[in-house]
């Protein structure tokens, strides 16, 4: 069986019908200005992963002239025959959907539509369900929209030490002005490849100081470095060094730990490589933590500071921009951001109307992971 589809930036859109149906091949009506470009290289790659037999051929249309898209969709339709076994309209834009559903219409074709919230493809013309959907995971979502994992600061923590870091990560939590003085300590003296593994607390840290050196002992006691004399420590490992000069990296591991337990995939640390060709990753294409439930994927934006508005912007962006409309941005924070919320120009009230969901850390400890994701879920609708 043939199916045709339109090409979609949205990856729900775009995977979701083709790893449902399973069709031997896919051809995918394009923007004629993305011909050779890197979505499509990376969507190809994609579905090979996921049907690694079936053939996918893309054809470039106007996609602002419906007779364009019209006369592409009966040339192909005419050439193949019998072979095409449905038009799916779930992706592409208005001008594809219409073209598509006219096409299917005039040739007697099926045309098939993802309902994504009930997880069903149905026939579009009688709304009958043929197929429940089968899920893109994590792995399918992060190679169709080329990411990659982070390395250094963002080493993977292994189950046994969930516990462990969480605690750690609460600590810190609770006390984030005397762990930002601890940590530019640490990441002044200690940080770098070839620096030593020991660390000196020899100076003063004003009003702190007593927070920080409870810090210091939590370390030891967590395991995460050990206290060799005096104000002296070594760290334990060298990802433990890493975990330890890194400010943020604390928070982004907590909601990691807890989103393991809650969603179908999560994972710590990816980047977006806007630029393939010269390789470079700039600072605003690293996603903290992503996340998929029922192949929506969720950006979850990590900030142990006070949020501000750029930050929303940017988690919201990295959200349409990857994932299409169905994906969701949230993002968590140490910092009570409800109870600066008093105003419509405040930040959970400027929230509310980006949909950007919150996480306040806290909640964690107050209602099980899976209620705190779901509230922050609910605000994106």
């Amino acid at each position: 069986m043939i199916q045709i589809d339109f090409f979609d930036k949205d990856i729900v859109s775009t995977l979701l019908p083709i790893k449902t149906m399973q069709p031997e091949g896919v051809f995918f009506l394009t923007d004629k200005r993305m011909t050779g470009s890197r979505e499509i290289r990376q969507v190809q790659e994609a579905i090979r992963d996921i049907l690694p037999e079936t053939e996918v051929e893309f054809r470039p249309v106007n996609i602002d002239d419906l007779e364009n898209i019209y006369g592409e969709l009966k040339t192909l339709i005419e050439a193949v025959g019998s072979e095409i076994g449905c038009i799916d309209l779930t992706g592409g834009t208005e001008l594809m959907t219409i073209a598509g559903f006219r096409a299917a219409s005039e040739y007697g074709i099926l045309p098939i539509y993802v309902d994504v919230r009930r997880e069903h493809v149905i026939n579009a013309l009688t709304g009958e369900q043929l197929a429940d959907c089968r899920h893109v995971t994590l792995d399918e979502c992060l190679t169709a929209v080329g990411a990659k994992r982070l390395t250094a600061s963002h080493d993977l923590p292994e189950p046994e030490e969930y516990e462990r870091i969480t605690s750690m990560a609460e600590l810190l939590i609770d006390h984030v002005e005397a762990w930002q003085e601890l940590y530019q300590h640490l990441a002044n003296s200690v940080n770098g490849q070839n620096a030593s593994m020991t660390a000196r607390i020899v100076k003063g840290f004003g009003k702190y100081t007593n927070q920080v050196l409870n810090l210091c002992d939590a370390f030891s006691t967590y395991g995460f470095w050990t206290q060799v004399e005096d104000q002296a420590y070594r760290f334990n490992s060298l990802k433990y060094k890493r975990y330890m000069t890194n400010f943020g990296i604390w928070l982004e591991m907590y909601v990691y730990i807890k989103a393991l337990r809650v969603f179908d995939g999560a994972e710590l640390g990816v980047v977006i490589d806007w630029n393939e060709a010269d390789r470079v990753d700039t600072e605003d294409n690293e996603i903290d933590v992503l996340v998929m439930r029922r192949s929506i994927p969720i950006f979850i934006s990590c900030k142990m500071r006070k949020p501000v508005s750029a930050d929303l912007y940017e988690v919201g962006y990295l959200a349409e921009r990857l994932g299409g409309e169905r994906a969701r941005a949230l993002l968590a924070t140490s910092f009570p951001v409800k109870e600066l919320g008093t105003s419509p120009k405040r930040m959970y009230n400027r929230m509310k109307k980006l949909k950007v969901g919150l996480i306040e850390a806290s909640s964690f400890r107050e209602m099980p992971a899976s209620d705190v994701f779901n509230q922050a879920v609910q605000m994106t609708d």
